[in-house]
């Protein structure tokens, strides 16, 4: 845990000052103060905010500035959370225009007293970060899909990682996949105020600031492992965020694989290490186990790590529920825990293995009911296919079918930066050509082919998802989808 809250009771009608300005709009302030805290970040209940309301929090010199926060931001549940604002004091203001006089509501029933975890730099010293190259490069999308969870069970806040994950309907579902130990003991109301946040990684490898500003909060429990948190299962909490997630965030659906096959080499995951800049650790190996808590089921993957040219990355705290993932992109586990730490905090601690819930597990072994099965909600019409591809926008208007209803080319690798191998099933060995479409279903490549096999240049193309069909004589394949990142 980084924090806990402390109970409040503030709204415009009963604490803060209220301002009148000429026009008759009006301006209320208040300061909220939790002595020696770290960060602060406030919780809100009876959130109602009126058309042309607007409200700022801040800290003390203005330097650091959240919102504002508007209509939009309105819930039916009326709970709302801001993200830390550092130092022990904040500010709120609010403005109400003189047509809404009156209507705004909302009250502060707590705020956030940070004690640890807070600002840049908490993870221990041989972590990576996820834009040092080599470790990074090729990882774009994967990074893209991975989130910073600020966790709250009632009066505690604390970190963990999860990730955003697709599903067969690829329709967009902001489901987030983590590890349940990070939310066993929430309530309903405390889910509301979990707070999800995309992008919070240094620019650069070791340089850059990191911003905190991207970030969705509310989400409703759809499925977990029935376990306790990892006491007898594979330990993972699937979660459906309350709102869409802004374009402008970028966002990545994981794919996954829930075939119980050991993924190999190739293997990496990306983390929040005491809720830290976003990390990317390289697996040295992985291996089935037994030994998580002395279960006898195979539930968990055992894995060591590599050290590699800017580090060596292990797990900490606020890494539980990240993803790992194999050589294809595609999740194969969450983190439950394990003993690997940096040799400067524990010597020997960099071989030390650490162990992942495996997703062939979460997909329908754990005890509890049928219906908290993973499959239920990333196959929800029992198609029965256990591999499925990533995507920055699986629920685009695509304009030609999908690789599903109608044979369709093979592409490799996906996500790609460069070359694309593009391979003909036997149905579609008669193509002469291969397109290249958005998800608007505009062309925006075309490439003649003359045998089963051909290699598509796509380093021209802007990051994003298109799809891949074959064209013959008199007949247009299903599409393939193409994850393009440079």
């Amino acid at each position: 845990m980084y924090g806990r809250i402390l109970p409040l009771s503030i709204s415009p009608s009963t604490h803060g000052v209220w301002t009148d300005l000429v026009n008759g709009d009006r301006f209320w302030r208040v300061r909220i103060t939790s002595p020696g805290a770290l960060a602060t970040e406030l919780f809100f209940e009876g959130f109602r905010l009126p058309s042309g309301g607007i409200m700022h929090v801040r800290n003390e010199d203005g330097s650091e500035v959240m919102g504002g926060y508007t209509a939009a931001n309105n819930k039916e549940n009326g709970i709302f959370t801001t993200s830390q604002i550092m130092g022990s004091s904040c500010i709120v203001e609010y403005y109400e225009p003189i047509a809404s006089a009156g209507s705004g509501l909302f009250t502060i029933t707590g705020v956030g007293h940070a004690y640890r975890s807070v600002g840049e730099a908490k993870a221990q010293d041989c972590e990576v970060d996820v834009n040092c190259v080599p470790e990074g490069t090729g990882q774009t999308a994967q990074r893209d899909g991975v989130v910073r969870i600020s966790v709250k069970e009632g009066n505690q806040t604390g970190w963990c990682s999860g990730a955003l994950i697709n599903n067969r309907d690829q329709d967009c579902k902001a489901y987030y996949l983590t590890a349940f130990h990070c939310g066993v003991n929430s309530s309903t109301s405390d889910f509301n105020a979990w707070k999800f946040y995309f992008k919070y990684q240094r620019p650069g490898c070791e340089s850059g600031t990191a911003s905190t500003g991207t970030s969705v909060t509310g989400c409703v429990k759809r499925a977990d492992s029935n376990d306790g948190g990892g006491n007898t299962g594979s330990d993972f909490l699937l979660l459906e965020g309350e709102d869409a997630i802004p374009a402008n965030y970028n966002p990545y659906w994981f794919g996954w694989d829930a075939n119980n096959a050991n993924p190999g080499s190739g293997v990496r995951c990306i983390h929040h290490p005491d809720g830290d800049e976003k990390k990317i650790s390289t697996v040295n190996t992985i291996q089935s186990s037994s030994l998580w808590n002395g279960i006898p089921a195979q539930t968990h993957w055992r894995v060591t790590w590599a050290g590699t040219t800017n580090g060596w990355g292990v797990t900490e705290g606020g890494s539980s529920g990240s993803p790992i993932y194999n050589n294809s992109g595609h999740i194969v586990g969450t983190l439950t825990g394990g003993a690997s730490f940096c040799n400067s905090v524990q010597p020997g601690g960099q071989v030390q293995p650490d162990y992942y819930g495996k997703l062939s597990y979460h997909w329908e072994s754990n005890g509890g009911p049928a219906s908290d099965d993973l499959k239920n909600f990333l196959d929800p019409n029992n198609t029965g296919i256990k591999v499925m591809n990533g995507s920055y926008g699986p629920c685009g208007t695509l304009g030609i079918a999908d690789s599903e209803g109608a044979e369709a080319p093979v592409v490799s690798p996906n996500p790609a930066q460069d070359l694309v191998r593009i391979t003909l099933p036997e149905g579609l060995k008669d193509a002469s050509r291969i397109d290249v479409l958005d998800l608007s279903g505009r062309l925006v490549d075309s490439q003649r082919i003359g045998t089963d096999n051909t290699v598509l240049d796509v380093s021209g193309l802007a990051n994003g998802t298109y799809v891949v069909r074959a064209v013959g004589n008199d007949h247009v394949s299903g599409g393939a989808r193409l994850t393009v990142v440079h």
